[in-house]
């Protein structure tokens, strides 16, 4: 089946659809015999040359995190884990492995955020995929703030935590920084 992007489902605004598309999708991961389907695409957009958008429910922090708790849990009545990314901030393609995204707490909470929280605590996404780029000086896919304090620490997130390929960069940092699995 070819299924529409994420941004298409999240114009909808309809959060009945975006189950029937999660459980839809997930039948047909679970057909292919797949244990993991890499989306929802969860990131809250800014720039919008990012070649990935697409992918993402949206630029809208409280549309997102309506159409993304009933997509996990359509997927996940499958058996079949949701993957939900990039968690967070990922809004460059461009040098994406070096840019660091400048955003003040307050931002990162009300902004970049509250979707994935979403995922953890409402529909208990069974993994998460870290983003590209720096925040506070550290890799996204092993930093400590967002995976160990504020993923695991503050939402009690007990899945596992997955880097996008070649996200990770410190193999003793990743160990020690929250990071479960490496692609």
């Amino acid at each position: 089946i070819a299924f529409p992007a994420l941004s298409c489902l999240a114009a909808t605004w309809n959060p009945e659809l975006s189950l029937l598309y999660g459980k839809s999708i997930g039948e047909e991961a679970r057909y292919r015999n797949k244990n993991v389907l890499l989306g929802p695409g969860a990131n809250i957009y800014r720039v919008p040359l990012n070649g990935r958008n697409f992918e993402y429910l949206g630029e809208d922090p409280y549309l997102t995190t309506k159409m993304v708790v009933p997509y996990i849990q359509g997927v996940q009545s499958n058996g079949v884990a949701a993957c939900v990314k990039h968690f967070a901030l990922n809004n460059h393609e461009a040098n994406r492995y070096q840019v660091e995204m400048k955003v003040d707490d307050r931002t990162l909470y009300e902004i970049y955020l509250p979707a994935f929280k979403a995922a953890v605590q409402e529909a208990k996404a069974w993994a998460i995929m870290g983003a590209y780029g720096k925040y506070k000086g550290q890799h996204c896919c092993h930093n400590q703030y967002l995976l160990n304090d504020i993923l695991k620490g503050e939402w009690e997130f007990d899945g596992v935590v997955i880097s996008d390929w070649g996200g990770a960069h410190d193999t003793p940092q990743a160990i020690t920084n929250g990071l479960d699995m490496e692609f």
